[in-house]
């Protein structure tokens, strides 16, 4: 992260990262447990495979606004070379507002899908979880990850 950004909040950053450290540390220990079950028992645990696929989604959308912030998702550069400095950093600057909508439209459509879920009662087949805190999490951390995008295209166009 360049100093001309301004971080995220520590606070936010730490709960994040503590977070997606957690669920990690779930999903291998859940793995771990289901293969040596099956290896040594010859029964897995029982819902292992939902239980980690529920992890995992938590897990990718806990890190979206730490990969924003620290900017880190993948990049093409086609045209910089070809455009002077000035429009490069525009060009950036509006890539990120872009993003910005995309993101925010993101976290519209996964509050949506938790109302859903929460009306429909919607919960995962074998263990019975909710499924409409997942979604709500995943609307959650979409949302911070837009605001911090924002924050980020504001940045590149005044050009700080």
């Amino acid at each position: 992260m360049s100093a001309a950004r301004p971080p995220m909040n520590r606070w936010m950053n730490r709960v994040l990262g503590v977070l997606a450290a957690i669920l990690l540390f779930g999903m291998a220990a859940m793995t771990t447990a289901d293969v040596v079950g099956r290896d040594i028992l010859g029964v897995g645990v029982p819902g292992s495979y939902e239980l980690t696929s529920v992890l995992l989604a938590a897990l990718i959308f806990v890190g979206l606004p730490l990969a924003t912030e620290r900017d880190e998702h993948v990049a093409v550069d086609l045209i910089d070379h070809v455009l002077p400095r000035r429009g490069v950093k525009v060009l950036g600057g509006l890539m990120g507002l872009l993003s910005t909508v995309v993101l925010a439209v993101l976290a519209w459509q996964l509050w949506v899908r938790g109302v859903r879920l929460t009306a429909d009662g919607a919960y995962t087949n074998v263990l019975r979880l909710p499924l409409a805190p997942v979604a709500y999490l995943m609307a959650f951390t979409t949302g911070i990850a837009a605001v911090v995008q924002a924050v980020r295209a504001y940045v590149d166009l005044r050009g700080r």
